[in-house]
């Protein structure tokens, strides 16, 4: 058995604004007011004052932080598979920099991206490229005591077409990672595993072993609809949570509970999930909140969890 403990997506719930670093950590405030929320995953905190800022109520709260430096890597054109060697050596560069600058606002975990998926030829030269860029940043990364990195597997044919998907695949992959980077853990996700045709249950059964925390993420997954994707797309609200993917209160529930069965990743003492919507410019983003934070509430209840 392990604790599973809910945690809250700021970085997703306020994405219109995600830019405004002031204004983002500013909702710090208003979310420790939030009697639930035992985590928060935020963007890469730059700003001197906003680290001190996330450190401090991190630490008033007893918050587990994570940070992302997958969008920034990104943005700048960086990949960690590439088999370019000089704009993989970039990669890793930035990486480990967006690493320690995480560190220092008490981030106990760092998710990274796996690259852009380069087809079925370059495929396996790309894995060994981003085994090795891990490998650098996970013996960076030992320099911060507690510090995880993560992965999060990605669908690989259908939306974002990222290197490392399948889940099966992915486990076998990590597996050996994991024997000589034993600070790199998996981050699911239930929307790429539901666009891969992969039992949700089955996929998590996969993935427990490696994993640190996870996303419960809403998607349509008929191919003829214009939503087909993965959209981070909205649960709906109470009492019934209509929507148009395939995601209620009930499969939510059934995740939990299996999570909550399994055993914790070594290393690890709870693992922390979040539901994963994302906000839109001129979206009421503390409504989005609060039905978001409503539709966990109900999975928990319905999972027999406390919170």
């Amino acid at each position: 058995m392990q604790n599973i403990l809910p945690s809250i997506h700021l970085l997703e719930i306020f994405m219109p604004v995600a830019d405004r670093e002031d204004f983002l950590v500013g909702m710090l405030e208003e979310v420790k007011k939030i009697d639930f929320y035992k985590g928060i995953e935020l963007p890469v905190i730059f700003q001197k004052e906003n680290i001190a800022k996330v450190r401090r109520i991190a630490r008033e709260k007893s918050y587990q932080i994570t940070e992302w430096a997958s969008p920034d890597i990104i943005k700048r054109g960086y990949n960690l598979s590439s088999t370019d060697r000089e704009l993989r050596g970039q990669s890793v560069g930035y990486a480990v920099e967006l690493m320690k600058i995480a560190a220092e606002a008490g981030t106990a975990i760092v998710g990274l991206p796996s690259g852009d998926d380069p087809g079925d030829l370059k495929r396996e030269e790309a894995k060994k490229a981003l085994f090795d860029s891990y490998c650098r940043i996970s013996e960076a990364a030992k320099e911060y005591d507690g510090l995880h990195l993560t992965l999060e597997p990605l669908d690989r044919y259908v939306h974002k077409k990222q290197l490392m998907g399948p889940i099966h695949e992915v486990a076998e992959w990590f597996g050996v990672l994991k024997k000589t980077c034993p600070n790199f853990y998996l981050h699911w996700d239930s929307a790429h595993e539901a666009l891969a045709g992969i039992g949700l249950m089955e996929s998590l059964e996969v993935a427990l072993p490696y994993m640190a925390q996870f996303h419960i993420c809403n998607c349509v997954t008929e191919p003829s609809h214009p939503y087909y994707g993965d959209f981070h797309m909205e649960v709906g609200r109470a009492p019934h949570y209509k929507n148009w993917g395939y995601l209620t209160p009930e499969i939510a529930a059934g995740l939990l509970k299996r999570a909550a069965e399994g055993n914790p990743a070594e290393g690890i003492t709870n693992t922390h999930v979040a539901v994963e919507v994302r906000s839109h410019m001129g979206d009421a983003l503390w409504e989005r909140e609060r039905d978001i934070r409503g539709f966990l509430m109900r999975a928990f209840d319905l999972a027999g969890l406390s919170y």
